[in-house]
């Protein structure tokens, strides 16, 4: 009776809970429920090997349920209290004791990927089934990813014979002959996170040695998860991820944004999975030879780029999304830029106001910090504007940003020469003849037709600008350009500069009348003074 009423967990308590009820039961009743413990078969409440036993194979290799099995199953057992060790699961519903061994990794080499070969709520009930003798660690669902757990790490799931006591198996829900329909988007970067959570938290090393197919394994009799498993695609998704709390970003110029040709009639995307298995709202079509922007690459993804793209702009603005972040075919566009080329190098980069660093010359950087809101403060003095962005780290998994940057703008060369032009009167106004002396022409007086310095003179050709505006940010005319009505256009002749003799100074034309009566008059200034000198030594 001990081995057939052992409880596996408290609510598997049946045999000895009903035996306790004994005090509220006829007799008849009471003997009726002893007998039936008594006789029910061993296999129905068995518990783990004993500890001789744990040398002896584990069962066969073998995950499928009985025919017709998924029509019909539903979870027998509640979850029990046991919170899921992945942050990312749904929760945790127990595979039936009989289905793992507790305590049973010898180590952790191979995170193993499986096809259920069935549906996802009826992998969660054969699991639970005593007479399944079969579990993973986890198993997915295809439309969105979800996982559940259903044994614990350190504990030997049934799911590749020998090589159970080695490695963490992750069962997904389809079939293997109909990959397209059961391999979803979802589901590749849901198996992605856990895997790659799985090979930080045991360290396990991320390469196609130690995350594999069941049918890699020796000695394996399934050939799960099949040809159709993208494992190119999958290792590039593992890779990507960045680990818990971490913020990998980049800073990057918002006037050096990268241009992209398309080669041929092709589309920006929503995934990187081909074109056919992408909903068509998840995909914007594009001309050949249209031009596309992007600040930012992450590169070679099964044959594609992912581009982070200025928003609101390109051919693809107001499509769901694909004008700020979306999946290109690399061969059907030129090549991507340099990541130097684009970067804000050598901006500061501060955390919450606290950390600092400073951008790599790809414009790269890394913060380490906990869950929750954060903000990233991006500065360069004299060469880009203050920016800010801020965003919410999970507990798993980190984060990356980018952060686009505008440069300071140029100055105005109409200021420059303005300050100079009021350099020159406080020069002029502190000339030893006085403020008020009147008897030579005042240098800076723009009034007068023959100095150089008035609106006909150079400094006016200081304020111009091109047409499009080169000197500002925004592409819009700055202030002082020739679309300002209210701006003085320049003075020089019509086709100036365009004779090679009148347009340089190798041409000396005859003194005009009115240079002659300036130096007359420059003159006469200089013997007034000369004559104030000798009146007044002391000065």
């Amino acid at each position: 009776m001990a081995r057939a009423c052992a409880p596996r967990y408290v609510h598997e308590m049946h045999c000895l809970a009903r035996s306790n009820r004994r005090s509220s039961l006829p007799l008849p009743i009471v003997t009726s429920i002893v007998l039936s413990c008594l006789s029910a078969p061993a296999i129905a409440f068995a518990g783990p090997p004993v500890l001789w036993d744990l040398a002896a194979p584990d069962p066969e290799d073998h995950h499928e349920r009985p025919a017709g099995w998924d029509s019909f199953a539903v979870p027998e057992l509640p979850p029990v209290a046991i919170a899921s060790e992945y942050p990312l699961a749904a929760g945790f519903v127990p595979a039936n004791a009989a289905n793992f061994l507790a305590n049973g990794m010898e180590s952790f080499d191979y995170v193993v990927v499986h096809t259920m070969q069935g549906s996802y709520g009826g992998t969660i009930s054969w699991f639970q089934n005593p007479n399944s003798q079969v579990s993973t660690h986890y198993v997915m669902r295809s439309g969105d990813g979800e996982v559940t757990q259903m044994v614990l790490d350190k504990d030997r799931g049934y799911h590749v014979g020998a090589t159970n006591r080695y490695a963490l198996g992750i069962e997904h829900e389809g079939f293997v002959a109909d990959p397209g329909k059961w391999y979803t988007w979802a589901m590749y970067n849901s198996s992605a996170r856990l895997t790659r959570w799985l090979t930080i938290k045991h360290d396990i090393p991320v390469d196609r040695d130690h995350i594999v197919g069941h049918v890699e394994l020796p000695n394996q009799s399934h050939t799960d998860p099949g040809p159709g498993w993208n494992w190119t695609l999958y290792m590039a998704l593992i890779h990507e991820l960045v680990a818990p709390g971490e913020i990998r970003g980049v800073a990057v110029d918002r006037t050096k944004a990268c241009t992209l040709t398309a080669g041929v009639d092709t589309v920006i995307k929503r995934s990187a999975m081909a074109t056919a298995l992408n909903a068509p709202e998840d995909l914007c079509q594009v001309a050949a030879g249209t031009q596309l922007q992007y600040w930012h690459a992450r590169r070679d993804i099964d044959g594609h780029h992912r581009l982070i793209m200025p928003p609101g702009e390109g051919p693809c603005a107001g499509v769901n999304g694909l004008d700020a972040d979306g999946y290109i075919i690399a061969a059907e566009f030129s090549a991507l830029c340099p990541d130097e080329a684009i970067a804000a190098a050598g901006a500061t980069l501060q955390l919450d106001g606290g950390a600092q660093t400073v951008a790599a010359a790809d414009g790269s950087f890394v913060f380490v910090t906990g869950q929750g809101a954060h903000t990233v403060d991006a500065s360069a003095a004299g060469l880009y504007e203050p920016a800010s962005e801020g965003l919410d780290l999970a507990v798993y998994p980190g984060a990356r940003l980018v952060i686009a940057l505008d440069p300071v703008p140029a100055p105005d060369p109409s200021d420059t020469d303005s300050d100079s032009s009021d350099a020159a009167g406080e020069t002029a106004s502190s000339d030893p003849s006085g403020p008020g002396d009147t008897s030579g022409p005042d240098p800076s007086d723009s009034s007068d037709p023959s100095n150089p310095s008035g609106p006909s003179g150079s400094s006016s050709e200081g304020g111009l600008t091109s047409a499009g505006g080169e000197s500002g940010v925004s592409g819009q005319p700055t202030e002082g350009s020739p679309e300002d009505p209210y701006f003085p256009q320049p003075a020089l002749p019509e086709g100036y500069g365009q004779d090679d003799l009148a347009g340089c100074a190798c041409r000396h034309d005859p003194a005009a009348p009115g240079g002659l009566l300036s130096l007359a008059l420059g003159l006469l200034g200089l013997a007034v003074i000369r004559r104030r000198h000798a009146v007044r030594p002391d000065r």
